[in-house]
């Protein structure tokens, strides 16, 4: 069957197939390099979804022809009649990644953000590609998820992500192009066998295909395999993560966790944190995690940390976190009538209309101050008869010990009249429709 009788069918059952068919995408936005791989996507998209795919070039600024490739891609796009577009990038090599990496982060973050509602990205990846990955993630060591290498389709961005060329071999894809006199772009770059992904498709995989020269077929079908075999995995990570996870979704009970076998363990911890949207943890930290916090003492408070994520545990309950660097001496001036974003913690303050007891109106035209706990602290809070100090009641709410020096102090002059949201003081709040409360979000 030709490859573009195939490519329509493939488009047409790939959202069937997966079971995404209620959100069939509207519009097909094609990442377009203006090589080969890319170029060849493109134009069978325009032969079969003439009216529903547009394009975009992404600028990485690495190469002195980029300008050069982005006026070819747009007038490829013109001779198709598809909307183009050009997005720049800054692809400078981040500290601790390979340029490969930051490349790609920069490139589909930009993606990402072309995206609209009932959009579907399309990218050029084939069979030779998932061989390559499949490779490149078992040199580096890598699990069921590494060895799955790319799916076909997924979620990306609360949309979709399709790679429709996945089961065509590079050779069936170069012969799509000289058939339909199609003219890409080389970039010299594919040749730099300094990069791992060139060196094994230059010198490592042609001397292995001479021996075995269904390669391509044969890691394809094993990257299929992982990902029946990762989808497992997932469905048991999701079982028993449902049985520990608190109320909050970045809580876990340690004493849930320790009923599972180490396998089990290390299995959920790595889908928790990727359900709270933090780094991806080596293994190495997962068992760093299992090996040092799960036995240890019920008043100890051990953290584990990579990258800008950290994981911490308090009174028998894990807590999956970002890195905050907070210094605890600074102090911010607030007008209540307006928005404080505190950028270190993430958070942002903000004044509300409340039932109940709040906050006297007359504050809301006050110069406040937002400092943080130092120590000695006191407050009677709303409903109490006693002043307290803040750090029984801190202790009493089970706020974990890291939280009390991030948590906003609200000062009206030299008085404390409100901790964040958690409480307000009794001399300073009233009854009525006016009142207002400190809110954080």
């Amino acid at each position: 069957m030709e490859l573009s009788k195939r490519f329509s069918e493939i488009l047409e059952s790939l959202f069937f197939e997966f079971g995404f068919s209620s959100e069939t995408p509207r519009q097909y936005l094609v990442a377009y390099s203006g090589g080969l791989d890319s170029h060849v996507l493109l134009h069978l998209c325009a032969q079969d979804l003439p009216h529903s795919v547009r394009a975009v070039y992404i600028h990485h600024g690495l190469q002195d022809e980029a300008d050069q490739w982005s006026e070819h891609c747009e007038k490829i796009c013109q001779s198709l009649q598809v909307p183009f577009k050009t997005i720049h990038v800054d692809a400078r090599k981040c500290s601790g990644e390979s340029p490969e990496e930051t490349a790609r982060k920069a490139r589909y973050a930009a993606l990402k953000s072309e995206l609209q509602s009932g959009d579907c990205l399309l990218t050029a990846h084939h069979q030779d590609d998932q061989s390559e990955t499949v490779l490149l993630q078992l040199f580096r060591g890598a699990g069921v998820a590494g060895l799955a290498a790319m799916p076909k389709i997924h979620q990306f961005n609360q949309r979709f992500h399709a790679r429709p060329l996945l089961g065509f071999s590079r050779q069936e894809i170069v012969d799509y192009a000289n058939q339909n006199g199609l003219e890409w772009v080389e970039d010299p770059s594919n040749f730099n066998t300094d990069f791992d992904r060139n060196l094994l498709r230059h010198d490592i995989v042609p001397v292995v295909k001479k021996r075995w020269p269904r390669l391509g077929e044969s890691l394809s079908k094993m990257a299929i395999q992982q990902q029946d075999a990762l989808e497992i995995i997932e469905a048991m990570a999701a079982i028993d993560l449902a049985s520990i996870v608190t109320q909050q979704v970045h809580v876990i009970d340690v004493a849930g966790l320790a009923k599972l076998s180490q396998a089990r363990q290390l299995n959920v911890l790595r889908s928790w944190i990727h359900q709270c949207a933090y780094d991806a943890p080596t293994a190495n930290i997962l068992h760093q995690v299992v090996q040092t916090m799960l036995p240890a003492m019920e008043d100890a408070c051990p953290e584990v940390c990579w990258g800008e994520s950290e994981i911490r545990r308090y009174q028998g309950r894990l807590y999956c976190l970002k890195r905050v660097e907070h210094d605890a001496l600074e102090s911010f001036d607030w007008n209540p009538k307006e928005k404080l974003y505190l950028k270190k913690l993430g958070v942002e303050l903000r004044a509300e209309r409340g039932a109940g007891k709040g906050l006297k109106s007359e504050l809301l035209h006050k110069n406040l101050k937002i400092k943080f706990r130092q120590g000695g602290e006191k407050i009677q809070p709303v409903g109490r008869k006693y002043t307290h100090s803040l750090k029984k009641l801190m202790q009493e709410a089970e706020i974990p010990p890291w939280q009390r020096s991030r948590i906003p102090l609200i000062y009206y002059g030299d008085k404390l009249i409100g901790v964040s949201d958690y409480w307000l003081a009794e001399d300073f709040t009233v009854s009525n429709n006016d009142a207002w409360l400190p809110t954080v979000k």
